[in-house]
């Protein structure tokens, strides 16, 4: 048993040495959105790159004031366009993109975002090679979100792009004789957002640690005398299920909704909401706030952390069709990545859960430490500051 304990503790210093060693990023997930449209030997490009990332690159905030003015930016404007450009290549470098229109600032419901209009003369080939970098060097997070439309043809190809993934072939939509490398990457064939779900949960910071504050109690029981620890794992497992379950369906509603566009709410609203839904999951290890009522609470805390899942599936503004394809699949990765984090938690917290200090030092003390974390990421997310290097 004590061998079992010292694995379970060296198990959870490696997941807190890790939460430690990543790098600084906003909470909401770094992406861009690249609309590429052919016109038979005509490649137009609209790429939004968020101004958040930019700054945090680039240092376009002279004044410190924290709020980017477009005199910022203007006077950056061709620092940002070398950067971008020399890490974009379409065709191996055969098409070369300029400027098409002058650049913009548009606003969006989680932030601005700099509209580079870029065009390139070339042949167009059989598919599409693209090797997108745009922040690999500083941004492990960072997705480009593709989506390709040729003249004549209904439906988009869309596809997730990794900066450190290397060069990716996306197949011509409607493209008949498609090479089978491009045919990889038709609509629904690739696994590129089922990667993307995986990737965000496991970068989802506040979503990790509302799941720890879940997990925390599931091998114990709340009896008059104090905290019991359970028998079997069984006694574990099962309702942790039940609870995790109620969470997943909570959320898949609400990111098909926000997906769909039927409900937007702005992240301003959402992201305070997550940190108060892990106040409220912790505070109810220490008192029973949520007076047994986990399973109800896990549904209504699941229908927030959803909204904070769904905002790249949302700006690709996808046909039905396709929109549900990379929603089945991006939703897909979310729940694999977050069995991934049950079965490793629950695994260490079974192997504690007779050491005698558990209840004081792992559950009450971990849920104090998950209290304080939350209440410093609201913060940080009402007042627009940064204060912990991960959030």
């Amino acid at each position: 048993m004590q061998r079992l304990e010292r694995a379970a503790l060296a198990a959870l210093l490696l997941v807190a040495l890790l939460f430690g060693a990543a790098p600084a990023h906003a909470h909401k997930a770094s992406d861009a959105y690249l609309q590429l449209h052919r016109s038979g030997d005509t490649l137009d490009l609209r790429w939004d790159i968020a101004l958040r990332d930019l700054d945090a690159l680039l240092d376009l905030d002279t004044n410190a004031d924290r709020k980017l003015s477009w005199g910022e930016v203007r006077t950056r404007l061709p620092d940002i366009r070398a950067y971008a450009l020399a890490r974009l290549s379409l065709q191996q470098g055969s098409c070369a993109l300029t400027e098409a229109q002058p650049s913009a600032v548009e606003d969006r419901i989680d932030g601005a975002y700099l509209v580079l209009r870029l065009q390139a003369q070339c042949s167009a080939g059989a598919a599409l090679n693209i090797d997108y970098r745009l922040f690999r060097e500083v941004d492990p997070t960072h997705r480009g979100l593709l989506r390709v439309e040729v003249d004549g043809n209904a439906q988009p190809t869309v596809r997730s792009l990794d900066p450190s993934g290397g060069p990716v072939t996306v197949a011509w939509p409607g493209a008949g004789g498609a090479t089978d490398a491009a045919a990889l990457s038709a609509p629904g064939s690739d696994t590129s957002f089922f990667r993307d779900g995986i990737h965000h949960i496991l970068i989802g910071y506040d979503h990790i640690l509302f799941l720890v504050c879940l997990l925390l109690p599931a091998v114990l029981r709340r009896k008059p005398e104090g905290w019991q620890p359970v028998v079997t794992w069984r006694e574990a497992v099962w309702p942790m299920l039940g609870i995790v379950t109620m969470f997943t369906i909570a959320h898949s509603i609400t990111l098909a909704l926000a997906g769909l566009k039927v409900v937007t709410i702005s992240p301003r609203i959402i992201e305070p909401g997550i940190a108060i839904t892990i106040m409220l999951a912790a505070i109810d290890n220490i008192y029973p706030v949520l007076r047994g009522r986990r399973k109800l609470f896990s549904f209504l805390f699941g229908l927030i952390h959803g909204f904070g899942f769904a905002g790249a599936l949302a700006e690709l503004d996808l046909p039905l069709r396709d929109f549900v394809v990379a929603l089945l699949q991006f939703n897909l990765g979310v729940e694999a990545g977050q069995l991934m984090v049950v079965a490793v938690v629950l695994v260490a917290l079974l192997a504690l859960r007779n050491w005698r200090r558990y209840p004081p030092l792992v559950l009450r003390g971990g849920s104090a430490v998950a209290v304080l974390v939350a209440a410093i990421w609201l913060g940080e997310r009402v007042f627009d500051v940064k204060v912990l290097p991960f959030s």
